[in-house]
């Protein structure tokens, strides 16, 4: 399978797009920096998904938390941040759309944070797996793409 499936899966737009503003940088402590969303939305349930988030012309990979962060926080806001694979750069102030592939589980809470890393680790080799079996590698260029609505209005 290769960008033919990708292309007939996905929003023409991205479901949603925000700006990537600075966090507690926890994620960047423990060895998986985040995209933290600046994006108000509620009707994305609390979990963690397989994504595709488009960065100016190019497409990245990741694993996006949605949630109040039960392990290391008792703040009950939702949050949006997003582990983008194999990517090192600094994008504060930058939209970033997104759209959701797949679950890959419900949101938890850890006893410890090494145990939190450890299931990250489980959640980013999990939906390495799911990419590759739809035939996505980590950057893809927007001219790679071709979009097809998922929903066709009638």
């Amino acid at each position: 399978m290769g960008n033919e499936t990708l292309s007939s899966n996905l929003e023409t737009e991205p479901i949603f797009v925000g700006t990537v503003v600075k966090g507690r940088q926890l994620g960047r402590k423990i060895g998986f920096p985040t995209a933290n969303i600046d994006v108000n939305i509620k009707w994305l349930n609390n979990g963690v998904y397989g994504v595709l988030a488009k960065l100016n012309n190019s497409f990245h990979l990741g694993v996006m938390n949605i949630g109040v962060k039960p392990t290391v926080d008792t703040n009950l806001q939702k949050t949006f941040e997003i582990h983008l694979l194999n990517f090192h750069q600094d994008i504060y102030g930058e939209k970033l759309g997104c759209n959701v592939l797949f679950k890959i589980r419900d949101e938890k809470k850890f006893d410890s944070l090494e145990l939190l890393t450890k299931q990250m680790k489980e959640d980013i080799s999990y939906a390495k797996k799911r990419f590759h079996l739809i035939g996505l590698t980590s950057t893809i260029e927007e001219n790679d793409i071709t979009f097809k609505p998922l929903f066709k209005s009638s």
